[in-house]
């Protein structure tokens, strides 16, 4: 520490010295330069998940102490800095300062006892005086452009805490799973977000005194509590992967209450220590906010730079499309309907409401024992795309970098002269792997756009769902509870019918049921032997939205029950299209789903999962006969087969076909994700023996794969 004396004649004050305020400025720039770099060597590691909302980068929370003691250094450097400026241009830095005289010791038997006495009580009297002018115990008035400054720096710590930085770090570190990556709508947040703080900001500037004070330190004392429930107690979030969750059980219950009790502590605290000396609270929360927002900025920078990493260029990025999604072949047509949740117990309670349900469903065979083999969507889509499954001891990582690699399904298909249209928004392929990308180049319908329709505004409430639902109490996450598809669908705009090779596919029931029977389905598929259609749908999905007959009718304004009848409508209609051209004897279809009804918990199987599985094959023409049911025990495993020997290919290579199964007690293996609390997600793989309705036939392998 360097020392220096000042001549109290020849010294100025602060205020009156431009060079030295030029100079502190630059020393401000250079030190938060400095603190910005250092932060930045904080590493990070990029988390995957399903659109995982509790995606945290914890590691930099972690390892943030080793920059804070770099920042201390930094500090102590610019303290230094700032003594030398001052001394330099003869700044005295007390000025307008009050301070105590000097304290001599006053001998009462001394002759002039009396006169000193009188002078230093008319000296604590004139200091007191001073003190009660300068200083007041109440809030002090601000110029309008003072309380407009504090209340732009709570603002938009609010905006950027609260909406910018989550949205971005859940959209950048799940971008596989979205239909428009972080690169496409990082700005959208943050031209929102900012425009609203400064509106926000000019508002709270309008007050004056202590209501100026008390809403700063509720806006303060809010993000703060956001802040600390994305980092401490989020644990246990559901991902949003549509599957059911039990809000009102006792686990979620006790996480509301003390999420909330945590939260009504930090606003009451925040708000009590501003009644009592509100300009210094408010002060030492502007620095704190400050601090805080730096390192967010360091997390939400590390995970957009892995994000564009890993990203395709929108420029040449394939889409889904409808592109030939109302197309058929006029030789041969393989169609694959995927209701999304569709479970056996479900179509069995609409059957049992109506019995004449599946009338339409002429040459089907309705198979009661299905068992599916992934779950989630974002597993079992790529299955079904696929025919791959981990192996024993197979890393997850791995198997999902290279499933499109290693899977032949496709190439199969497109090798026995068939052309291929796949319509869902879960095929989870990574288009910067050469491999993904060739699988995309054999369809129809995955192939660039002439521009990404984004719909701006649907995007951004989309974007802030995602970021409410992290960062709110628990007691709101149900408010803000998403499902991926609804997120997908909302950030795409509406381009109209005119190109469907231009429009983006939507996993949206209602909209395609309006259009197949508007357009109709047409014979203009020029596959060299045929056509195969993959289609996912909506099924009886929450949220509900869709009637009996297909009809949006508005979310939550109907039942599961209600829109598992409405989904089937889409494939009837698409069916009567198939009768209309005459082409629907000679086709193979399948009504499958998913996966059904499940719950990710710590254990796995509640109940069992059946996922719906009616199956026509292709046949002369000739008498149509009603709806088989069959009890023989098949799988997910059976439908690659079962298209590859429809296709005339070597069926057998896949496996066994759903018609050629008969043995009632064949073993089916099922991989269920569970949560397994601190290590994350985990597969665990069930043999399931005999009837897959009864849990008692469910038992688990020893097989499980971590980091799922």
């Amino acid at each position: 520490m360097f020392s220096y004396r000042l001549d109290k004649a020849d010294a100025r004050p602060f205020s009156d010295c431009a060079c030295a305020k030029a100079a502190l400025c630059a020393l401000y720039v250079v030190t938060t330069a400095v603190l910005v770099i250092l932060w930045s060597v904080v590493p990070t590691s990029p988390a995957f998940a399903y659109v995982d909302p509790s995606v945290m980068t914890y590691t930099i929370q972690a390892i943030a102490g080793v920059a804070v003691a770099l920042s201390a250094v930094a500090g102590v450097a610019f303290r230094r800095t700032r003594r030398k400026i001052y001394e330099v241009f003869n700044i005295d830095e007390d000025a307008h300062k009050i301070s105590e005289s000097a304290v001599s010791p006053i001998d009462p038997t001394s002759a002039d006892a009396a006169t000193r006495q009188a002078v230093a009580r008319d000296a604590a009297a004139s200091l007191a005086a001073a003190c009660d002018e300068q200083v007041s115990t109440g809030p002090r008035k601000m110029r309008w452009s003072r309380r407009f400054a504090f209340a732009l720096v709570m603002c938009v710590f609010m905006a950027f805490i609260m909406f910018i930085a989550p949205a971005i770090e859940i959209f950048g570190s799940n971008g596989d799973s979205l239909v428009f990556g972080l690169a496409a709508v990082w700005w959208i947040p943050v031209v929102f977000c900012l425009l609203f703080a400064v509106i926000a900001a000019a508002l709270l500037s309008l007050l004056q005194g202590r209501p100026f004070y008390i809403a700063l330190a509720v806006v303060f004392a809010l993000t703060v509590a956001a802040y600390a429930q994305s980092l401490f107690l989020n644990h246990g979030m559901m991902p949003a992967d549509g599957g059911f969750i039990g809000w009102t059980d006792w686990y979620f219950i006790e996480k509301m209450i003390v999420s909330g009790i945590i939260w009504i502590l930090i606003v009451a605290a925040v708000v009590f220590a501003s009644t009592l000396d509100a300009h210094r609270v408010l002060k030492a929360s502007t620095a704190l906010a400050c601090a805080i927002m730096v390192v967010q900025l360091v997390g939400v920078t590390s995970v957009a730079v892995d994000s564009s990493q890993n990203t395709v260029a929108e420029q040449g990025k394939p889409y889904v499309t409808r592109g030939s999604l109302l197309a058929v072949s006029p030789k041969s047509n393989v169609i694959v309907f995927v209701l999304d949740t569709y479970d056996t117990a479900i179509l069995d309670e609409v059957l049992e409401e109506n019995p004449a349900f599946l009338d339409d469903f002429e040459d089907f065979t309705y198979f009661h024992n299905s068992a599916g083999t992934m779950i989630p969507t974002t597993n079992a889509i790529p299955n079904m795309l696929t025919a791959l499954k981990p192996a024993p001891g197979e890393d997850i990582a791995e198997y999902r970098a290279t499933k499109y690699e290693k899977g032949t399904y496709l190439p199969d298909i497109h090798d026995l002269g068939y052309s291929i249209g796949i319509y869902t928004d879960s095929m989870m392929a990574d288009f910067n792997n050469p491999a993904d990308h060739a699988v995309a180049d054999l369809t129809l319908n995955v192939h660039p756009v002439s521009r990404a329709p984004i719909d701006v505004w649907r995007t951004f409430v989309a974007m802030e769902q995602c970021a409410l639902y992290r960062e709110a109490p628990w007691a709101l996450k149900p408010v803000f509870w998403y499902y991926t598809s609804d997120i997908n669908n909302r950030m795409i705009a509406d381009s109209g019918d005119s190109n469907m090779d231009d429009s983006l596919y939507e996993l949206d029931d209602a909209a395609i049921l309006k259009m197949i029977r508007e357009r109709g389905l047409e014979a203009s598929d020029r596959g060299e032997n045929g056509a195969f259609r993959f289609i996912h749908l909506f099924g009886p999905h929450f949220p509900f939205s869709v009637n009996e007959e297909g009809e949006f009718v508005g979310t939550n304004q109907t039942g599961q029950i209600a829109q598992a009848q409405g989904s089937m409508k889409v494939v009837t209609a698409y069916m009567d299209e198939l009768k209309r051209l005459g082409l629907y004897d000679e086709a193979t279809i399948i009504v499958t789903a998913d996966h059904g009804v499940w719950f990710l918990t710590d254990d796995p199987v509640r109940a069992p999962i059946s996922p719906i599985m009616l199956v026509k094959p292709s046949k002369d023409s000739g008498d149509r006969m009603p709806v088989q049911f069959s009890q023989m025990p098949i799988s997910h495993d059976d439908i690659q087969p079962t298209v590859i020997d429809a296709m005339g290919g070597d069926g057998a290579k896949y496996g066994t076909t759903l018609f050629e199964v008969n043995d009632p007690d064949r073993v089916r293996y099922f991989d269920a994700l569970t949560s397994a609390g601190d290590m994350g997600q985990h597969f665990v793989e069930y043999a399931i023996t005999g009837d897959v309705m009864d849990l008692k036939n469910w038992e688990k392998t020893g097989n499980v794969w971590y980091g799922a």
